[in-house]
């Protein structure tokens, strides 16, 4: 076991704890750490671009987690049913599992193109010859909410799908013979027994969620834009440390992101334990 130690400390257990004593100092990469102890936290509370950031990664966990949950959940049943050619449908939606995220978030940027297939698509029906997916405020986080979730959702309906392998058809069957409906059999017998696949799952994707960083970078422009609207707690981090060179806000920030992750995922944990 020892290489695999050796591994995880080397990479995941140094970082964390240098992060942390970094978070404690002020530094720019040019110059040696210089120890400030708590001024750097105490500083992000009035940062309004922090503040802004917050709020706008607590907007895209919400419409990446529970959206994802529920499609995923209905496409993993849909595929679970005696559905004609259940297997080539099932590589087919895999499919964008696939490729790495920063492909996914290059293939719609020219997707999105305000001249792009999609506005191809509906300007018949909208009379509009450009639409600016991901330079308007109000359309830019929603389309990237989309596009994370239409990546997603086929990763997590394989780990629904494999929760639902591990329930004995005789449940169903049993259920079946008593009286119940398709419904009250989902209900009281197939999601109950599930509820180990559900914490795994909404565990996985908040923690995801949180992290965003990749379709932010990509597809926005200046990083976040327009107006900060998509500028998440992850990329505020990239942009504290490697274009302000405030490398101490950099590591306060991501300690802050750490914690709340740390506590959201312990939240859902603790609710997801079973009583038996």
């Amino acid at each position: 076991m020892s290489p695999a130690v050796l591994f995880f400390a080397v990479f995941a257990i140094f970082p964390i704890l240098f992060g942390s004593y970094l978070s404690l100092t002020r530094y720019n990469l040019l110059s040696p750490p210089v120890y400030v102890g708590f001024k750097n936290y105490f500083a992000l509370l009035h940062d309004q671009k922090f503040l802004f950031s917050l709020r706008n990664t607590v907007v895209f966990v919400l419409g990446s987690t529970v959206p994802i949950w529920i499609g995923s959940l209905i496409l993993a049943l849909v595929f679970d049913s005696k559905v004609p050619g259940r297997t080539v449908w099932r590589a087919l939606f895999f499919l964008p599992v696939l490729p790495p995220l920063i492909v996914v978030a290059v293939i719609w940027k020219v997707i999105l193109h305000p001249y792009g297939m999609v506005t191809a698509i509906l300007s018949p029906f909208t009379g509009l010859g450009e639409i600016p997916w991901l330079t308007d405020p109000r359309l830019s986080p929603i389309m990237i909410i989309a596009v994370n979730n239409w990546a997603l959702i086929p990763f997590f309906a394989m780990i629904w799908l494999a929760g639902l392998a591990a329930i004995p058809d005789e449940l169903r069957h049993a259920s079946a013979l008593d009286g119940a409906s398709r419904m009250q059999t989902f209900f009281l017998v197939v999601l109950p027994l599930l509820k180990r696949t559900a914490v795994l799952v909404a565990a996985l994707s908040t923690i995801n969620a949180f992290q965003a960083f990749i379709l932010q970078y990509e597809l926005t422009p200046d990083k976040g834009g327009p107006a900060d609207v998509n500028l998440t707690l992850g990329l505020l981090i990239w942009k504290y440390g490697f274009q302000y060179l405030r490398m101490g806000d950099a590591a306060a920030a991501s300690v802050v992101l750490f914690a709340i992750i740390l506590l959201v995922t312990l939240i859902q944990l603790l609710l997801g334990r079973s009583k038996y």
